[in-house]
């Protein structure tokens, strides 16, 4: 039995970026969302900034599932 352990380390490296990527990603989207919350509770108009990085934080993570199941489940190929 043999093991290629290139292959290996590069499936490792690549599932350690993707999964903190999307963990940093999200959190990058709750702070957006949180500041957005904070300029709204002081009865501020909400930086559109923060509506728009939080919202495509969230999409991108979104996607990632999608994606996560689509290439999971083989009915969808």
């Amino acid at each position: 039995m043999h093991i290629d352990w290139s292959a290996l380390g590069q499936v490792a490296i690549a599932s350690l970026a993707f999964g903190v990527g999307i963990a940093v990603l999200f959190a990058v989207g709750i702070n957006a969302m949180s500041r957005r919350a904070v300029a709204v509770e002081a009865k501020k108009s909400p930086p559109p900034v923060d509506t728009a990085v939080a919202g495509l934080c969230f999409l991108a993570c979104l996607a990632a599932v999608f994606y996560g199941l689509y290439l999971i489940i083989p009915q969808f190929h």
